[in-house]
């Protein structure tokens, strides 16, 4: 006579595939990565593979820009004390030129005079990014987008004293050349610092339009980024909540179907017993 149990084959079955569900769901929830490896979706990870490379391209980029926009800052700190010192130059020029002034009174503005311009050399050597002295005749291309040849060439001249320029009298000058000790030399001291002035005014204005196309590509880049970000949790991100209930059910299920499997045990006992 030939016994089958049917019920404990069903049982078998359904509990391997059960302990195959739980094992691939608990991978899952300890990843919180609905494709923690090839065989859950041959497809699916090859493309959440390149989005999530770009989303790293693009939180570079971000980085690297960023670390743009902090020199420039830093650069154009530097321009607004050589500017505010330019400005104090120009009035100590305008006060020299006043004809009631005597020689002494000329001496001590131009003492202040060569302290101001000291202060913008000084200014000039020290302002500085990760070692890199910004002021001296910088150039540098940054990120400005996450592709190959998005860049920004960034070009801020050199200001340092002799090569902050103006004519007189058709003849360049530079700061280092300008003397107010005289009525005449505040006169033509006034006149060059005016266009010296402007001169440090375009470059600071230059570099704010760089830091407004950085930040520009900073915003462009996050909204790229989200928009990857959304596409990726739609593929590679899993529900930890759906996860939690599955895990339930399977448990269930499996307490269930070991029940089975032992009640089949337990009637093919008693039939061999009665056959015996």
């Amino acid at each position: 006579m030939r016994i089958s149990n049917i019920s404990g084959m069903w049982a078998w079955t359904n509990l391997y595939s059960i302990n195959t569900s739980m094992m691939n769901l608990m991978e899952q929830l300890t990843t919180a990565n609905r494709i923690p490896s090839a065989s859950f979706d041959v497809a699916g990870l090859t493309i959440a593979n390149t989005l999530r490379a770009q989303m790293e391209g693009y939180s570079k980029a971000m980085e690297n820009a960023q670390y743009g926009v902090n020199l420039l800052s830093t650069a154009e700190g530097g321009m607004n004390s050589i500017e505010e010192n330019l400005q104090r130059m120009r009035e100590l020029a305008v006060q020299a030129a006043n004809g009631t002034l005597t020689d002494a009174d000329r001496a001590a503005l131009q003492e202040e005079f060569n302290q101001l311009r000291q202060g913008i050399a000084q200014t000039v050597e020290n302002t500085q990014y990760n070692g890199q002295n910004v002021l001296e005749g910088y150039k540098g291309e940054f990120q400005t987008g996450a592709n190959e040849g998005e860049t920004l060439q960034v070009q801020i001249p050199n200001l340092s004293p002799d090569n902050i320029k103006a004519k007189v009298n058709n003849e360049e000058v530079n700061l280092n050349d300008l003397n107010i000790s005289t009525a005449q030399g505040a006169s033509q001291a006034v006149q060059a610092l005016d266009q010296m002035i402007n001169q440090v005014s375009q470059a600071r204005s230059n570099v704010g339009a760089y830091v407004n196309r950085l930040e520009s590509g900073i915003k462009n880049m996050a909204s790229e980024m989200l928009n990857m970000t959304a596409s990726y949790n739609t593929i590679a991100g899993f529900d930890m909540a759906q996860g939690i209930m599955d895990q339930t059910r399977l448990m269930l299920l499996y307490d269930f179907t070991t029940g089975v499997l032992a009640q089949s045990n337990v009637n093919n006992a008693a039939v061999l017993k009665l056959l015996g």
